[in-house]
């Protein structure tokens, strides 16, 4: 990994994180220290269409890595039984993640009764397991969970009771409440305080005045870093040879080339999303590597045209389902047509759109580091985008809201779709540029 150590100097290697905030990024895959730097146009002063051959520069050097101490990721993740997420151990007889654990010990020694207002029979899963409590809880016991396993209350309030005068021995001068790390979060997250909310007339909350400028600042981000610019697509089209060339082979070209730039997009617009430059660089990488097959199928969603059952790319060519087939990539189209047409019945808006976008990129995945810092970032999401569909979706917005958040759930699923014909393509002599190939892990 290159570092630039001239504090003015312009980074000479294309893939080097930049040390110096001022300093000018070749690369707009480059996470950068600074997340408000000012770097060059992401699509623009580049001799060819094609990225740099690795994502290596993301990665520390071997130096880095051995001063950095955390968890090395496992090759297999144990899954949560009853929310899918990374499981920690057995809790309780069951192999649950920390959430459900928690949830599980507070719903007990609470003696909880929820309520579902989604009909009794919902599906639990990352998303859905913040959204109904009585059918997490129906889960939580499906699968094994005991509650004589629980330790009573009064029991956890002694141990929390002598933890706590262990630490004031341990730290008598200490006057912080958590972290500097977390400190800063805070001051970072929008403030959202709910319950100094006054409810609205038929009992809905309002967006707050924090939930509404953080729904429009993504939809602007959103807007800005959706199409590639005019220099590119040129470049694209001047770069197609029908006369010379397969027209199988530019076809897939053309597919392969237009989805660079969408990618490229797509890692701009993370990078400006309130709280990702909180999190660990490694981390960072993490997410933009799983998010952006996820990520491009709602592009691919908002330039769906009805009329002709296709997909209008940037230069408002339209691809249909003949068009991938064409270009040997038909295995998967007919399911990213349906999830285009759902899409496009539910009406989903350009804020939805934006808050179901930073949901996806703020979501919890296997190689995660600091995975409950993620966590507390989605959830900021996820309460505005509730907000924004109670007030918008009336009188069903509790019925669109779990429609919304089921569509998550399918994106992991044409997610994994994407990357099982990113391997057969190999099969049909179609190579992917090394780009996408490290970014989807396709392995040459």
């Amino acid at each position: 990994m290159d570092v630039c150590c001239n504090p003015m100097a312009v980074c000479c290697n294309p893939m080097a994180v930049c040390c110096n905030p001022m300093a000018v990024c070749c690369n707009p895959m480059d996470v950068c220290c600074n997340p408000m730097a000012e770097c060059c146009n992401p699509m623009g002063r580049r001799e060819d269409l094609s990225p740099p051959t690795s994502l290596n520069g993301y990665s520390m050097d071997s130096n880095d890595a051995k001063k950095k101490k955390g968890p090395a990721p496992r090759q297999q993740e144990e899954l949560c039984l009853v929310c899918g997420d990374r499981a920690s151990g057995y809790h309780y007889n069951a192999l649950t993640c920390e959430g459900c654990k928690g949830f599980f010990r507070r719903s007990i020694t609470k003696n909880a009764v929820y309520q579902c207002k989604y009909g009794n029979n919902c599906e639990i899963d990352m998303y859905m397991r913040r959204k109904c409590q009585e059918c997490r809880l129906k889960k939580c016991l499906s699968v094994g969970m005991r509650p004589e396993c629980v330790v009573p209350e009064y029991q956890c309030a002694v141990k929390r009771k002598e933890k706590k005068a262990q630490k004031d021995k341990d730290k008598p001068n200490s006057t912080t409440n958590g972290s500097p790390e977390m400190l800063s979060m805070k001051e970072a997250e929008p403030k959202m305080e709910p319950e100094t909310l006054l409810p609205s007339p038929n009992g809905i909350k309002p967006v707050s005045p924090e939930q509404e400028e953080l729904i429009h600042r993504l939809v602007y981000y959103q807007n800005e870093y959706e199409q590639p610019s005019e220099e590119d697509l040129k470049r694209i089209t001047q770069n197609q040879l029908p006369d010379c060339e397969d027209q199988s082979d530019l076809r897939f070209r053309h597919i392969t080339e237009i989805t660079i730039l969408t990618v490229q997009l797509i890692v701009e617009f993370a990078k400006r999303l309130p709280g990702f430059d909180k999190l660990l660089r490694e981390d960072q990488i993490a997410l933009l590597k799983a998010c952006s097959s996820e990520v491009m199928m709602f592009r691919m969603a908002r330039r769906y045209d009805v009329q002709s059952d296709s997909i209008l790319f940037a230069n408002n060519q339209p691809y249909s389902k003949d068009s991938y087939s064409l270009a040997g990539m038909g295995e998967t189209i007919e399911d990213m047509l349906r999830f285009c047409r759902q899409m496009y019945s539910m009406k989903v808006d350009n804020a939805e759109y934006a808050l179901l976008t930073a949901i996806v990129i703020f979501s919890e995945r296997p190689s995660l580091i600091e995975g409950w810092k993620v966590e507390k970032i989605q959830e900021i999401y996820l309460e505005a985008l509730k907000a924004y569909v109670d007030n918008r979706r009336r009188p069903k917005s509790g019925a669109i809201f779990a429609k919304l958040l089921s569509v998550l759930t399918e994106l992991r699923t044409l997610g994994n779709q994407n990357s099982e014909m990113c391997f057969s393509l190999k099969l049909k002599n179609k190579k992917l540029p090394p780009f996408l190939a490290e970014i989807w892990d396709v392995i040459p």
